[in-house]
């Protein structure tokens, strides 16, 4: 699935290639430091299975195998390995010199793989077949699996890929921070697989009578069509084929860039952005889907000027940003948030809610205390935290979203909260936010991380730090600089905000080893 995680400092996701993820994480497990971007193609579209039996058969069939991870044969740049292992993106993991790192194999597994980069001891690869299934294996549940680019771990049964990912993220842990056992929690667990409740719909309209509808394929511009999507909240997965319908034979529909999903508490919202007016009759078209979907239809044209097409309760009239008819999600303790359509949420509802609550346990604010909530966002943990009565100092380096946050907070008469919006990369900024004093801080950054705000932290000293992370490279990068600076990890975990993916958010407690 597109854009299941966080993203950059405006909570926007830089341009980044999953190859050079998949590297750098391959090279943390492995032990090692690669500086440069390697290429990498996406998994097979089609995993042959060796046997003759049924498909169901195939997949489900308990069958014992060499634990021994030894290449077999090697012909042209086809290998035939045993997986020993998943890592924490869920690949398969063959250990020796080199090391491998499979796309699509499970452990115990004896996979024809290809070889598709090599970078010193670590190598890439992707099943081309399964010479003999682990009884773990199972058939995706959603069509689309071989082509979508999202929803990469469907081939596992779910409960089974956390253990494994929860388990090798522990090891990493453990083996670059030194965290100790007892420091790692249970992971927090939400619904499957109807969790997501935003989605970033890609378009190809160059042929008005075939339109496509969906999402990216893995690593490429094209467009996989869908009618629904078996992750997403029903609400919003309904609304893909009648969306479909409304946009198609329309010839300015190529004008549309993407359309955006987002479930509210009490309603759902679609937003259509465009590069050129759309055409009257297209515009008839998608207001009908809206009133007959009972759905809010809002426009974002290329200048960010939004204007309300059908709105439940509210004339829909050209408006600024500022002023677009917000959704209301709730988080946590009958708290709530209210986005507008390109505002960063967390998409998973149930987690999110779980997250706060250890986070509120973790930072255990008093009334007396001084609490920094840092990339606080629209104020998913700045609300619960101020509700404690701890003086609150949220930043964020979104204007917008500060202006929403602080005009949320009032409307649920909080009003211990210091709201500012600065840029947390920047050193001048973060120093300055300190100057004040902080007992404890929370930090939630996009997927770049915190290193500026963690070299100052060091010399500010605050008494706890929790850190919610959607990238555990850069996390373990920044932890590295706490503890260098006398801080140690007293309890982390992980958080599964997105399964069946290969993304993984976690949480960590530090505190200062001077109390």
């Amino acid at each position: 699935m597109a854009n299941l995680f966080k993203q950059s400092r405006s909570k926007r996701v830089k341009s980044e290639s999953s190859s050079k993820r998949k590297t750098s994480a391959n090279a943390q497990v492995a032990g090692l430091r690669f500086a440069k971007q390697t290429s990498k193609s996406n998994m097979a579209s089609s995993l042959n299975v060796a046997d003759d039996s049924s498909t169901s058969d195939r997949l489900t069939s308990d069958r014992s195998t060499n634990s021994a991870s030894t290449t077999i044969t090697s012909a042209d740049n086809i290998k035939t390995v045993t997986i020993d292992s998943l890592d924490w993106m869920g690949q398969g993991v063959v250990r020796g010199n080199p090391m491998y790192f499979v796309e699509g194999a499970l452990p115990n597994e004896v996979c024809e793989i290809e070889e598709i980069s090599r970078k010193k001891q670590v190598v890439q690869g992707k099943v081309t077949r399964v010479v003999t299934p682990s009884n773990t294996r199972v058939a995706p549940f959603c069509p689309m699996f071989n082509t979508c680019g999202g929803c990469q771990l469907q081939h596992i049964d779910p409960a089974t890929a956390l253990e494994h990912r929860d388990n090798a993220l522990k090891t990493m842990m453990q083996k670059q921070l030194g965290m100790q056992d007892a420091a790692w929690q249970p992971p927090l667990v939400g619904e499957r697989p109807q969790y997501r409740r935003k989605a970033r719909l890609a378009i190809d309209a160059r042929n008005p009578d075939k339109v496509k509808l969906g999402f990216r394929a893995a690593n490429s511009n094209k467009v996989v069509n869908i009618t629904a999507c078996p992750i997403l909240v029903e609400p919003l997965s309904a609304l893909i084929n009648p969306l479909h319908e409304a946009i198609e034979g329309f010839d300015s529909a190529k004008f549309i860039g993407h359309i955006v999903l987002m479930a509210g508490d009490d309603r759902a919202q679609v937003t259509v952005k465009h590069t050129k007016n759309l055409e009257s009759s297209l515009l008839d078209s998608l207001a009908d889907f809206a009133k007959a979907n009972t759905v809010e239809l809002v426009l974002e044209d290329k200048k960010g000027v939004f204007r309300v097409i059908h709105s439940i309760g509210t004339d829909g009239e050209k408006t600024p940003h500022k002023n677009v008819p917000s959704l209301t999600l709730s988080t946590a303790q009958t708290l709530s948030i209210t986005p507008a359509p390109n505002d960063f949420i967390q998409i998973n509802k149930v987690v999110n809610q779980k997250m706060i609550e250890q986070a509120l346990e973790w930072l255990a604010p008093k009334s007396d205390e001084r609490i920094a909530d840092w990339f606080s966002g629209l104020g998913n943990f700045t609300l619960p935290i101020a509700k404690t009565g701890a003086q609150v100092q949220a930043i964020e380096g979104v204007a917008d979203m500060v202006r929403r946050a602080q005009h949320n907070a009032q409307n649920q008469g909080i009003d211990n909260i210091t709201w500012l919006h600065l840029d947390l990369a920047n050193q001048e900024n973060v120093h300055t936010s300190l100057k004040q004093g902080v007992d404890k801080v929370l930090l939630d950054p996009s997927r770049e991380g915190a290193l500026t705000v963690c070299h100052a932290l060091v010399k500010a000293k605050p008494k706890t730090i929790v850190y919610v992370s959607c990238n555990p490279s850069t996390f373990s990068r920044d932890a590295k600089v706490l503890i260098a600076g006398g801080y140690e990890i007293k309890k982390a975990g992980v958080a599964e905000m997105f399964p069946f993916t290969q993304h993984m958010e976690m949480m960590a407690l530090f505190t200062h080893k001077q109390q």
